[in-house]
């Protein structure tokens, strides 16, 4: 595994991303699924590339727990992650490196009442070296894009009984 930002790591840990990433955006979207549903979804990450099609290669190292790493390819590029706060249909945080590029995570799950949930998320990356034409707004439109793949991977599948 590669070396996570043990910085960046701390902050998701704690629920926060990195204020002075040279990009910065969050997003939420309400979805017609009970919040466990929801949370699980993103949670399994074996079901990414079935939330967008640019994520493929997801393997996992172990139960989704804080510390637990998986890897994964987006838009074919490799890269390494690790869950830093699991809190199960509430809170889920990721840190995730490559070379000259660091990101976190923030997904919070709102409960809306009967079978309906909004996710919401926030995301720092740094990734200057390797994507500098990554700002504020291609953050968020890449943040958009995961939303609005949870929204449709999830309310999509049967719901579980």
């Amino acid at each position: 595994m590669r070396t996570i930002d043990t910085r960046v790591y701390e902050l998701a840990s704690a629920g926060a991303v990195d204020m002075a990433a040279p990009a910065i955006a969050g997003g939420a979207i309400d979805i017609d699924a009970p919040r466990e549903v929801v949370w699980d979804a993103l949670a399994q990450v074996e079901n990414w590339p079935g939330i967008r099609a640019d994520v493929s290669d997801v393997e996992p190292s172990g139960p989704t727990e804080s510390g637990s790493s998986f890897t994964w390819s987006a838009g074919g590029a490799p890269v390494t992650s690790a869950f830093a706060l699991v809190e199960r249909a509430s809170r889920l945080t990721w840190v995730t490196t490559a070379p000259g590029f660091s990101m976190a995570a923030v997904y919070e799950f709102d409960d809306l009442g009967f079978e309906r949930t909004r996710i919401r998320c926030q995301e720092s990356m740094d990734a200057a070296a390797v994507a500098p034409h990554i700002d504020h707004d291609v953050l968020a439109g890449l943040i958009r894009s995961w939303l609005e793949g949870i929204k449709a991977f999830v309310e999509t599948q049967p719901v579980p009984r």
